[in-house]
């Protein structure tokens, strides 16, 4: 490309070079003649012959073959040197923890298992002596007999004791005849009394949760007015709950007894069973 530009220049430069010359020369010679006296018409032409001029040489430009150069391609800027890596720090070496040392299993020694409580059972109550049932003994109609006129006065006789006393005819006590039930299963008021503990039967809580079984005997004295009195158990069951549960239910059903012509005691069983 440089070449081409220098070439153009010397060319531009010979031609005005040519060009003023010419000019120089063409102004020379109007310069030396004088045209003033010269009168149209009257003088003859002059001619000039062009080859008295010496001839400029006309140095021609120099051919210069055109060449037409190919820049060679750039080359690429080097790529910038990349940084330096930084050298990797050597990584810290862990040392493995010490493992700890296993605990000694604590041997534990079998509690004693505690000592079972057996329940004793509760002492049976010692039944009390039942009073014994004496006779009716009925008294015999006194006979009349028609008085003397005269009673004569009683002879005493001085050979008898004299801590012997005559002996007076006093009236027998009745004593209350008493029902259960191998005597009393024809007895009316007997049935009703029967039929109405067990209206009012009922289980004992605290014997139903332990699962206590068992028959209590009881006893007790039905007035002519259709109260009892002397009510007690004359055989246990050997649980106490039982016992006094036996004993409410005749409470609770002596509203519904019978009035008897005449007291008596009343004896019998009642059962409490599970099922």
């Amino acid at each position: 490309m440089q070449s081409k530009q220098s070439l153009s220049k010397i060319s531009n430069y010979s031609g005005l070079a040519v060009s003023a010359i010419v000019h120089v020369a063409a102004a020379y010679f109007l310069l030396s003649h004088n045209f003033s006296e010269i009168k149209i018409g009257e003088q003859k032409p002059i001619k000039i012959a062009l080859n008295s001029f010496t001839p400029v040489p006309q140095t021609s430009a120099p051919q210069i073959s055109e060449q037409v150069m190919i820049p060679e391609p750039t080359p690429p800027a080097p790529p910038p040197p990349e940084p330096p890596k930084p050298e990797p720090k050597p990584e810290p070496k862990v040392e493995p923890k010490p493992l700890p040392k296993p605990e000694p299993k604590k041997i534990e020694k079998p509690k004693p298992e505690p000592k079972k409580v057996e329940k004793k059972p509760l002492p049976k109550p010692e039944p009390r002596p039942e009073p014994k049932i004496e006779p009716k003994v009925e008294p015999k109609p006194a006979i009349t007999a028609p008085a003397p006129a005269a009673t004569p006065a009683p002879v005493v006789n001085s050979n008898l004791p004299a801590n012997n006393k005559s002996i007076a005819s006093a009236p027998a006590q009745k004593v209350a005849q008493e029902l259960n039930l191998s005597n009393a299963q024809s007895d009316e008021d007997f049935s009703k009394v029967i039929a109405a503990v067990k209206k009012h039967k009922s289980y004992p809580s605290n014997a139903r949760r332990m699962k206590h079984q068992g028959v209590v005997e009881v006893r007790f004295l039905l007035k002519t007015d259709g109260s009892i009195d002397e009510l007690k158990v004359t055989k246990s069951s050997g649980f106490e709950s039982l016992d006094n549960g036996a004993l409410e239910n005749v409470k609770k059903a002596s509203s519904e007894f019978p009035k008897p012509k005449e007291a008596r005691y009343l004896r019998f069983p009642i059962a409490f069973t599970l099922r």
